[in-house]
This record gives C-alpha cells, structure tokens and sequence, in this order.
C-alpha cells in the first residue's frame, strides 16, 4: 500500500476540473483522504436511517422480518457499499461503471420504489459526508472536492435515468429538505431497520465496553428530525462531547496525516475478496 500526506492528495485536487474530473475527486476524497473503516459504517449507517425513515422504504426493506437487512445486515450493508466502491473505481460513465449501475438498477426494479426515493438516496451520498462533518465542527472537505462529490453522484443518477435531478448543490439539498418534511414518519418497519443497522454499527466499529453506548453515538451525528422519527436516545452531553472531539480531530486533522493512496471501499468491504463482478452481488429473486 502506498502512502501520501493527506495535505499533497488535498493540494492535488484542486489542479482538477469538478465538471471534467468528477470521479478522480470522489475517489480521491471518498477513499483515499476519508475512506477509513469505522468512518465510512458512521455515515453509512446515518444515511440508511435516513433511507428507512421514509415509511415505504422501511417495508420493502424490512419485508416483515424476511429482509436481507435484518437477517443478514453486515453482509447486506457490505454489498452496498462495494456497489459504491465500485462505482468511484470505475466512474459512472466507463462501460465497466455503467454495467454496476445496470446492475443495481435492475435488482431496485424488483421492488416499488419511486423517483424521488432513489433521489434522495444519492443526496445523502452526495450531500451527508459534508453535513455529517459540520454537525462535528469540522470542515474537512474542500470546495473543489464537494463540487466533485456532487457531480459524480449527480452522473450516477443520470445513469440510474432518473428524472427531474436538482441542477446544483443548493438546488438538492432544498429539495431534499422538502422530501424529509413530506416524507418522513415514525413506522415499525423503518424502526426495525433502524435498530439492526444500529446494532451492525455499534459490533463492528466499537470496542465491546462501548457498545451500549452505540445508540447516542449514532444519535449524536444525526439530524434531530431523524433522531426524532427512529426514536434514537437523545444523546447524553458527554457522548455528545467525546464523539465531537474525536470525530472533528479525525476529520480535520487528514492535511497532516499519512493516508493510503490506493485505498478502496471495495477492498475494504467485499467479502469475496474484491473478486466478484456485477452479477453476482445483491438481491435476487427466488
């Protein structure tokens, strides 16, 4: 594995275009500057709470029990994930990239799901690991690589041929605010979900006499509205300080870290060794 200062890699960004160099910015900024295990489960798990807090969601994923993400929800979780990787690996626009989003497309198309919910699914890759950061008082992410992100991901729904995709940044997240208001409900469905993917969080990134505490922790990086709709704990001002410290210290402090260059979501996350193609990853129908 080859390493790089993180401020080198951050310098080289912005000698990239975002319209022209959209998938080398994600990558880079995604993976190799802020691609760490235990960081990446955080965000992923707040934004699939998100996902689930729409009551439609919460049921085809749920399935009353049945659902992958409750029988299998590390192996269901990794796979998406790899879908990411993949995707930053290979650009949505590549015939390799563009055969994973096809993949992806059709294993959603078994399922009732709307525009917008695929919509707002992206928005939360495209706008949550900067809001996420925020809320920890940290600004780890640079003009140039938040431009890149939303471009890369806005690729990805073009690809996905979903319409009506906001035209800017600003443009999704009024959007996305709008969704949220419209869309998000209490439901034993998206409960469920919620508390297996809390539970998958809290044995795969904290150490076992920290585990109790994995409902604040996630409580504390999450919105009040989706704190509120999942019933999570309000998170007790210590928690709230210790996640604040370390998570600001991890995230502004990748300038002068050594980071892995070639670092990967799917190296990290696939199960099969990084191995498997398109086809044989995710649902399928039986």
């Amino acid at each position: 594995m080859r390493w790089v200062l993180g401020a080198t890699e951050r310098h080289r960004l912005t000698t990239l275009d975002p319209e022209r160099d959209h998938t080398e910015i994600a990558r880079t900024s995604l993976e190799t500057l802020h691609g760490h295990r235990a960081l990446v489960l955080a965000m992923f798990t707040v934004s699939f709470m998100k996902q689930v807090a729409v009551p439609t969601m919460g049921r085809i994923l749920w399935r009353r029990g049945t659902g992958d993400i409750i029988t299998d929800t590390a192996g269901r979780n990794d796979d998406t994930i790899v879908f990411f990787g993949r995707f930053l690996e290979h650009g949505p626009d590549s015939p390799e990239g563009i055969r994973w989003i096809e993949r992806l497309n059709a294993i959603h198309a078994h399922f009732p799901i709307r525009d917008e919910d695929s919509l707002y699914t992206l928005g939360t890759l495209a706008l949550d690991p900067e809001q996420i950061a925020a809320g920890l008082g940290a600004r780890p992410f640079t003009r140039v690589e938040l431009e890149g992100q939303w471009r890369f991901w806005r690729a990805v729904a073009v690809r996905q041929h979903l319409r009506d995709i906001p035209g800017s940044r600003e443009e999704l997240r009024t959007w996305m605010h709008r969704y949220e208001e419209q869309e998000f409900a209490p439901s034993e469905a998206g409960r469920a979900v919620a508390d297996a993917l809390v539970e998958d969080f809290s044995r795969r990134v904290l150490p076992a006499p920290l585990r109790p505490f994995g409902p604040e922790v996630l409580a504390a990086i999450s919105p009040e509205n989706l704190r509120v709709t999942h019933g999570l704990p309000r998170p007790r001002p210590a928690v709230t300080a210790a996640v604040r410290a370390v998570g600001r210290a991890y995230l502004d402090g990748v300038a002068v870290r050594p980071v892995p260059r070639d670092r990967s979501l799917v190296t990290l996350f696939d199960r099969r060794g990084g191995a498997s193609g398109p086809d044989r990853l995710g649902y399928r129908s039986v």
